[in-house]
């Protein structure tokens, strides 16, 4: 069993204090990471902020890390609640903000604004904001960075078949929102993949 123990040889390296090690294990992991928050939180700034939480805690925390699980799974999990602490935060700020003031309805983005954008990730991110919390974590874990199904249900805690069953109410929802906007991609949302979230920013 100790042979099996980070077997990651990377891993290791961080572990035993290695700075280049550290390096090489952030450039290898952030992109990921981001593509995670950007889909969890669909907003490029606060995607970045705990993008880098995510890869500090990952680092601080690596050597509690049980081998016997996926490396990926342990990191999607991570990733998930702390994009989870963000959003609960975000919609906490949102109501006091709310409550001090009434709307500036003139803030609000004109409708033929938002109709003219031709950028895919912009469309992407507007369209995943209007999934429930959990469709839109199946989504991007499932169909956006390809995780197995068993892997995504240990990394959300839940069951494989309500896996199965937030990913088929995701994906016609978003067909039904893209296909005004994206014909080309209304058939398949996950598609999208190749030209939007999957952006290593």
């Amino acid at each position: 069993m100790a042979d099996q123990i980070h077997a990651d040889p990377l891993i290791e390296r961080v572990l035993s204090g290695e700075t280049a090690a550290q390096d090489a294990f952030y450039r290898r992991e952030y992109p990921p990471v981001y593509r995670i928050c950007l889909g969890f939180l669909t907003d490029s700034d606060e995607a970045a902020d705990v993008a880098q939480d995510s890869m500090l805690h990952l680092i601080d925390h690596l050597d509690r890390y049980d081998p016997s699980r996926r490396f990926t799974t342990w990191r999607n999990t991570v990733t998930a609640n702390l994009c989870r602490d963000r959003l609960r935060r975000i919609s906490t700020r949102r109501r006091i903000e709310e409550a001090a003031a009434p709307p500036d309805l003139s803030l609000l983005p004109d409708p033929s604004d938002v109709a003219a954008t031709s950028e895919i990730q912009g469309i992407l991110l507007d369209t995943l904001s209007s999934l429930t919390e959990r469709e839109r974590e199946v989504f991007v874990l499932r169909d956006l960075e390809g995780v197995p199904s068993p892997d995504v249900a240990e990394s959300l805690g839940v069951a494989e078949g309500t896996v199965r069953s937030l990913l088929c109410l995701a994906r016609r929802r978003l067909r039904t929102l893209l296909a005004p906007r994206l014909p080309e991609y209304s058939a398949d949302p996950s598609a999208s993949q190749s030209g939007g979230l999957r952006a290593d920013s």
